[in-house]
């Protein structure tokens, strides 16, 4: 048992430490050799806990995912109106987004790619930020801030905004960090755009 926790403890060294090189260097640029410097530990033994520099960064943007859920929980938790918790999401996704980038993560090829490695990764956190956009639809629609008869594929069409505006972005930017004008644009096209769907759902 204290093996356990103490390989989850290393574990969790490994990927504190790699997150701080690729948000600093990106994925390209890190080799596991660096890495395995950074936590004091020999390279044999780093593979020992992840086999593959891809399976270490895979790891990292789970890490990233799960922080992002917690945060997104925190906002469903609150007793403000649904549009306010619609319009924080907005703004905790925004941030979340920016950090792929900064982590190398989103170059046009890996996220257009259908057979990147990340592919899947990111198809299944699609599902997930779905289902808390459909809470807080639900949550409007039962407060009676939104209107009853809102389609089920709201919460879907809203999401493919989102992703519009954000792909819009990744084509002109190659995957690279955003500037400070950059990144101001695409938090007010994305703010207009969630004031925009709001009003259309708002129950009138």
């Amino acid at each position: 048992m204290l093996s356990e926790k103490l390989s989850k403890e290393k574990e969790k060294t490994i990927i504190d430490a790699a997150r701080k090189r690729f948000a600093h260097y990106g994925f390209s640029k890190v080799t596991m050799e660096e890495i395995a410097v950074d936590v004091e530990m020999g390279k044999a033994s780093l593979y020992y806990y992840f086999p593959t520099k891809e399976d270490l960064f895979r790891s990292v943007i789970l890490e990233e995912q799960n922080e992002l859920k917690k945060n997104i929980e925190l906002i469903l938790a609150k007793s403000n109106a649904a549009s306010e918790k619609l319009q924080e999401f907005v703004e905790l996704r925004m941030k979340f987004f920016q950090i792929l980038l900064n982590l190398g993560t989103l170059s046009v090829h890996s996220y257009f790619d259908i057979k990147s490695m990340f592919k899947k990764l990111f198809l299944d956190f699609e599902k997930v930020e779905l289902e808390f956009i459909r809470k807080i639809i639900d949550e409007g629609k039962t407060k009676k801030e939104f209107s009853p008869d809102l389609p089920e594929e709201a919460a879907l069409i809203f999401l493919h905004i989102l992703q519009g505006l954000r792909c819009r972005v990744l084509k002109w930017t190659k995957g690279q960090s955003l500037d400070e004008e950059t990144s101001t644009n695409l938090q007010q096209e994305m703010k207009a755009a969630t004031d925009f769907f709001i009003y259309g759902i708002q129950n009138k």
